[in-house]
């Protein structure tokens, strides 16, 4: 079959909701440019940000509504941690979603005669499907999880976030067979070695490997680079606890090198860190608060390096922005910057101890501030990787061969 219709079925599609949120809008944008049909199923809540997007055909892009349940849910969700509202509140949300997001699918089906229906998010391997039942193969993922925090930060997750972390590890594989969309899924896309053995155990589709983020272009080459009087480092992110950002101001205050770290982000922590920041590293810190995705390459284009203090990571698409705009990057050696940067590409820092992680990403920023050469060749480096394993032409070739693959089967 030389045309496809396929269905992307998630709860938001968004360009300014987050990693996760960007990940079914590119597959529905990046599809969209093939010669395929691609539908889009998505919450209300984010229609406002599509509708400005002026490459999206916005007949094909089909919302759920924004119910009293979802509204009540989310308005006290807000009580929580977040990383407990997001396996409580944000599930309970997430189920009642895909009620209304099955419905809309079963017609979808009807009326656009779909041929494959394709759920990129959620990236959670444990995370429930209702997408079965709908007469045409599923293909969900990739999923990208597992994670943990370091032993050294066991501390961030309090006693009730790590028990109900444990009991849904514990119970997956049971409400995964009573919400059955990944028992009968044609396949299960996986980002790594890590979220395949947090599948459900119960399935009968093929499970296959394939990474789950990317970026839309890359540069050649990286910026010439010489010696400066000042060096920037940059850091892109939500400001919550386990994005680990004080580490990054503990580094940037005591680097012996005339060293100047921008902020690009915004949540819970920004009042908190930029106090922290004015404490420990006077005059040495920038926050510049939440920017467009469209606008955050002119600010990797401005910095010299680029810096992931993450201690709880799956994914980390900025890891691969960074990259691909000739960056040396310093990230930590855990989750998903450890799927992406290797060796040559760029640097990892074990997460032994805070106090060893600033010592550790201090002193690499300091030898990148004072080797132009180096942030070069680490920058090049980095670049090729990129355009041999990362970009979005390469990720949708093989989305759609699995596609094909699902059909045929």
């Amino acid at each position: 079959m030389s045309r496809l219709n396929v269905l992307i079925v998630c709860e938001h599609a968004s360009n300014i909701f987050g990693g996760e949120a960007m990940l079914p809008l590119n597959y529905f944008r990046y599809l969209s440019k093939t010669k395929h049909n691609v539908y889009l199923i998505t919450h209300a809540r984010v229609q406002s940000s599509i509708l400005k997007i002026n490459d999206i055909n916005q007949e094909h892009v089909f919302y759920v509504p924004d119910t009293y349940m979802h509204k009540f849910l989310n308005r006290h969700s807000s009580l929580l941690p977040e990383r407990i509202r997001i396996v409580t509140f944000g599930f309970l949300m997430h189920l009642i979603t895909q009620v209304y997001q099955w419905k809309l699918a079963r017609k979808i089906v009807k009326d656009k005669k779909i041929h494959v229906i394709h759920e990129p998010a959620p990236v959670s391997a444990v995370q429930p499907s209702a997408m079965f039942g709908l007469g045409v193969p599923v293909i969900i993922g990739p999923m990208n999880g597992g994670m943990s925090f370091p032993s050294a930060f066991q501390y961030m997750a309090g006693k009730s976030e790590r028990f109900l972390y444990q009991l849904m590890r514990i119970f997956s594989s049971v409400y995964n067979l009573c919400i059955p969309g990944k028992f009968f899924a044609q396949y299960l896309l996986v980002a790594n070695k890590r979220t395949q053995n947090t599948l459900p155990k119960f399935r009968l589709g093929q499970v296959v490997e394939i990474v789950e983020n990317g970026v839309f272009s890359v540069l050649d080459k990286p910026k010439p680079s010489a010696q400066s009087s000042t060096i920037h480092v940059l850091f892109v992110g939500r400001l919550v606890d386990w994005k680990a950002v004080y580490i990054l101001i503990d580094a940037v205050g005591i680097c012996k090198q005339n060293v100047k770290l921008t902020i690009l982000g915004d949540g819970p922590l920004r009042q908190e860190l930029e106090v922290y920041a004015q404490n420990n590293a006077p005059n040495k810190v920038e926050f510049l608060g939440l920017v467009p995705h469209s606008e955050t390459n002119k600010h990797y284009d401005k910095a010299d390096i680029f810096a992931l203090p993450s201690v709880r990571e799956c994914g980390g698409a900025v890891v691969l922005e960074a990259m691909a705009r000739g960056l040396p990057v310093v990230a930590t050696a855990w989750g998903g910057p450890m799927d992406y940067i290797t060796a040559e590409s760029g640097f990892l820092v074990e997460p032994k101890s805070r106090a060893y992680m600033v010592e550790q990403f201090s002193a690499i920023i300091d030898q990148l501030a004072q080797k132009p050469d180096l942030r070069y060749q680490i920058g090049q480096a980095a670049i090729d990787r990129i355009k041999k394993h990362f970009l979005w032409d390469t990720k949708i070739e093989e989305v759609i061969s699995v596609y094909k693959r699902a059909l045929n089967a």
